[in-house]
């Protein structure tokens, strides 16, 4: 596990392990469980995970406490992942790997690439000699295109950015609407990923190819195409329909009204770990748990504005939805409340509730040792008359003892009741 991403999770997830009564001295006298721990792929997934048609999950697991790190064989190389938030992304994008090599080989794609091959691109060719010639040369569609064109041209620094080229033939437009139809993230750094978007999204403006043909042409075509209902469902396609520009400026206005400091503001949308797909999943879950009256959001986004790889910023934007999901399912939720830098939920009858994608807690020193900073800051808020611990993956039975006699109801296991919730 890297440096950055174990100090972040040290940092947010001890809470898990707060002992209301047990003191310094005694916590040192436990015995601790060594890490790193070897745990089964086979026995910590469901079976439906470990193998595609592209892709193996290596059996062996590392776990550091809290997360595991994962090893996959694949068509294109081997991939790690931390913790199983990110590896069921990678998955996903695997499997829709293989439903666009199933594409490539119909008639439908052969056909549209060589009429790509065929048809020189005269307008992309005037944008790099005059690209503002060019612009000014196009007129239908003038009120929607010139605002995906600004978008593009305005985009400052970001990485994300649709550059003039690609939004002005609809190249960018065609890879969003193909990443939303195979249910994946356009921006996502998986490199193979994107090779292949790229490839579909150029084959679409050059040769001709709707959307709608190529997932028709698809063997099994109603397993490829995803469904999407509910908050998730509306927030991606929000990123399906915008410019990252345009989100940026969406996601800047819910941060804005939810309270968040101007320079914090400006940190987080400045993190470039937070591509525009999730930086708009977690920020619209948070704002959605502001509109239903959910106090101090900013905590949250305050602490996720340090995200320091992509791996985290996953992390927090699985966490956001399920806090999401909690405050729509129990209508409870009163405010976020900030215990020793780890946001944490309280509810209205003064419940404190710690909700996270971790894999494995084992009781360790340094989660033991963190434990008594948090401890203190958890005894220090007014009104408060429980704790319960939520996470999506299991608890040790050591860990899992010390929590109880310390007053958390813990509840473990979740990732099955949510996975489909999540998108998943």
């Amino acid at each position: 596990m890297s440096k950055n991403f174990k100090f972040v999770l040290l940092g947010a997830l001890a809470v898990l392990c707060v002992l209301g009564g047990i003191s310094a001295s005694s916590a040192v006298s436990q015995d601790f469980q060594k890490t790193p721990i070897v745990l089964l792929a086979s026995e910590v997934l469901p079976r439906s995970l470990l193998t595609g048609s592209n892709y193996r999950i290596k059996d062996a697991v590392i776990n550091d406490g809290m997360v595991n790190t994962y090893e996959l064989d694949t068509l294109y190389g081997p991939v790690k992942v931390e913790s199983t938030a990110l590896l069921l992304k990678r998955i996903i994008e695997l499997r829709a790997l293989s439903k666009m090599e199933e594409l490539k080989g119909t008639d439908v794609y052969v056909k549209a690439l060589a009429q790509a091959g065929m048809a020189p691109l005269k307008t992309a060719e005037g944008l790099v000699l005059n690209p503002v010639g060019t612009v000014e040369g196009i007129g239908s569609g003038i009120g929607r295109f010139f605002s995906n064109i600004g978008s593009a041209v305005s985009g400052g620094g970001s990485p994300y950015k649709d550059n003039i080229a690609n939004s002005l033939l609809g190249q960018a437009s065609y890879k969003r609407e193909y990443a939303h139809q195979f249910g994946v993230d356009a921006y996502t750094p998986f490199e193979p990923l994107q090779k292949a978007l790229n490839d579909l999204s150029w084959t679409a403006t050059a040769g001709g190819l709707t959307v709608k043909a190529a997932m028709a042409a698809i063997p099994g075509a109603a397993v490829a195409v995803v469904s999407y209902t509910g908050t998730a469902g509306s927030l991606k396609a929000l990123v399906n329909e915008k410019t990252p520009n345009e989100l940026a400026k969406i996601n800047t206005d819910k941060l804005y009204g939810m309270g968040v400091p101007i320079p914090v503001v400006n940190v987080f949308m400045q993190n470039t770990y937070f591509d525009p797909y999730e930086q708009t999943l977690l920020v619209g879950y948070v704002a959605g748990m502001a509109g239903s009256g959910v106090g101090n959001c900013k905590v949250y986004i305050e602490k996720a504005a340090g995200a320091m790889e992509e791996s985290v910023a996953v992390f927090l934007r699985v966490r956001a939805q399920l806090m999401g999901l909690y405050n729509e399912k129990e209508k409870s939720v009163a405010s976020f409340v900030d215990a020793n830098e780890v946001p944490m939920l309280l509810t209205k009858s003064g419940v404190v509730v710690g909700i996270f994608p971790l894999d494995h807690v084992a009781w360790t020193a340094g989660f033991a040792q963190k434990a008594m900073a948090v401890s203190s800051a958890i005894k220090e808020m007014q009104g408060v008359t429980g704790k319960e611990l939520w996470i999506t993956g299991t608890v040790d039975p050591v860990a899992r003892k010390a929590l109880e006699n310390s007053g958390w109801k813990v509840q473990d296991k979740y990732q099955e009741q949510i996975l489909t919730k999540l998108g998943y």
